[in-house]
């Protein structure tokens, strides 16, 4: 055992997209078989005027990535990822999560006809854990760090068990290298500068840069958009890996943030995201729970565009990097807005009561 992540590398092919909707267009591009879908994919591209000019940029867009059947943008993984299950004759899935991964696991896994498990933190958002146990998944809420969780799903995986952790199977990032599909074709094969997003795992990050090299190797795209990893600070391993110029996570001392989707305190792809964030000449930046707050109430009180907490770390970075010259006001940035504020009522109240 080599101790790595798997990645599947996918040979340069014409692409001819398949008369399917949403992420199945690039059915040809994914290893999955036989599609299992709820009709996720193709989220929409918004403008930010108002919140982009009180960070003074004008050219800010956001990807809501949360108008997916389960809400987050774990849909796109998946989806892919239970297909493929599927068609390697899986008798039942088991995956750990903070939440969204399992929400979608748990939906798709029901589509599928598939008996699911999901471990999660005893201390997820209640919604969260209760659109788990609606979809039929069996639910086992697991005490202490969100690397407990990882540890007691991974040994539940005996006979024809297949462990479906977000975070190392390669399958998932598969399905998540269509947020790039999608991103270059909404900008006519000349996407944005810059791209944002809130990172734990790195799962839609590293299947983002998949995705865009890709295109970028089959002339799809022109060039390669620089792709930002924002953290919270009270469990920030990448950010402060950038800062020290380490090739993978450094040791950190973690705290309660707001943020729960992105705790993830040793990154198992931790050395690619940070080799994808310095190919891209991205940057790592971490942000304290009362910028994400700040950034949250602005978007939806000058935007009316909510967010759970997660995704407002990226809104939240994206002003820092601003503030530092990192983006320069002339350059168009893109946000992933990757989980509904419906995900974290808890966290929604905190904002309205601001």
């Amino acid at each position: 055992m080599c101790g790595g992540v798997l990645i599947v590398v996918h040979p340069e092919a014409p692409f001819v997209p398949a008369r399917l909707p949403g992420l199945w267009r690039y059915a040809p591009l994914l290893l999955a078989g036989e599609p299992v879908t709820l009709g996720e994919g193709m989220t929409p591209v918004v403008a930010l005027p108002r919140w982009g000019a009180s960070a003074g940029l004008p050219h800010v867009y956001a990807k809501l990535e949360y108008l997916m059947p389960t809400g987050s943008f774990k849909d796109r993984g998946a989806a892919v990822m239970v297909a493929r299950a599927r068609d390697l004759g899986a008798g039942r899935l088991v995956e750990d999560s903070s939440g969204n991964a399992g929400a979608a696991v748990a939906a798709y896994a029901a589509r599928a006809g598939l008996p699911c498990t999901i471990y999660a933190p005893a201390d997820a958002p209640a919604a969260k854990l209760a659109q788990i146990a609606a979809a039929g998944a069996e639910l086992v809420r697991v005490p202490g760090p969100r690397e407990a969780v990882a540890e007691a799903a991974q040994a539940d995986t005996a006979g024809d068990a297949y462990y479906a952790g977000h975070n190392t199977n390669p399958y998932f990032v598969d399905g998540t290298r269509t947020f790039a599909f999608e991103v270059a074709e909404q900008h006519d094969g000349d996407p944005p500068e810059h791209i944002i997003m809130p990172v734990g795992g790195g799962s839609l990050y590293f299947g983002a840069w998949l995705g865009f090299r890709e295109w970028l190797a089959a002339g799809r795209i022109a060039r390669m958009p620089r792709l930002h990893i924002a953290q919270a600070s009270g469990c920030a391993p990448l950010a402060a890996a950038f800062a020290q110029g380490a090739a993978g996570a450094v040791a950190i001392t973690r705290s309660p943030t707001i943020a729960g989707g992105i705790t993830i305190e040793h990154p198992a792809r931790a050395r690619l995201l940070l080799a994808a964030l310095r190919e891209t000449g991205g940057s790592a930046v971490a942000v304290d729970d009362n910028a994400t707050i700040t950034a949250a109430r602005a978007l939806a009180r000058l935007e009316g565009l909510a967010c759970e907490p997660t995704s407002a770390v990226a809104f939240a970075a994206l002003g820092k990097l601003a503030a530092d010259g990192v983006i320069p006001p002339g350059e168009r940035v893109l946000v992933a807005v990757t989980g509904s504020p419906l995900k974290d009522t808890e966290a929604l109240a905190l904002l309205a009561n601001g």
